[in-house]
């Protein structure tokens, strides 16, 4: 990807839910035998205005704040898929004939409960009301 020096990119951090926009303050170039490299430095938004090369953030980068929107929106609505489709496997247990929930280990405060279809989940037994 290239990108214009004064140029703002928007960065969608992959470790948190963070975005903040940066700037393209210096393109480097070098040329071996072999091929040609280009580097691109940005400015941070923080109170240092850090400066490091693009390929060091952990960030998707982004040229435009419609494209950043998409990416997020689309990452939104696949987890929001990946949670109702989780939440419908769940609802079989409720089917008559289902076998009950069952519990595997009871050794400690947590129990792994066995939902059936491959489904396990982890209940607390100190958070459960009396």
């Amino acid at each position: 990807m290239s990108f214009d020096v004064g140029q703002i990119v928007y960065l969608l951090s992959k470790k948190d839910e963070r975005v903040f926009p940066a700037q393209v303050i210096e393109e480097i170039k070098r040329k071996t035998i072999d091929e040609e490299l280009v580097s691109y430095i940005i400015r941070l938004p923080n109170e240092d205005k850090s400066e490091v090369l693009i390929e060091q953030v952990d960030a998707e980068i982004f040229t435009s704040i419609k494209s950043l929107e998409e990416k997020m929106l689309e990452s939104a609505s696949n987890h929001i898929q990946t949670l109702l489709d989780k939440t419908k496997k769940l609802e079989k247990m409720f089917e008559s004939g289902s076998p009950a929930p069952q519990a595997i280990q009871s050794d400690s405060e947590d129990v792994e409960i066995d939902l059936g279809d491959g489904l396990k989940g982890k209940l607390n037994m100190n958070e459960l009301p009396v």
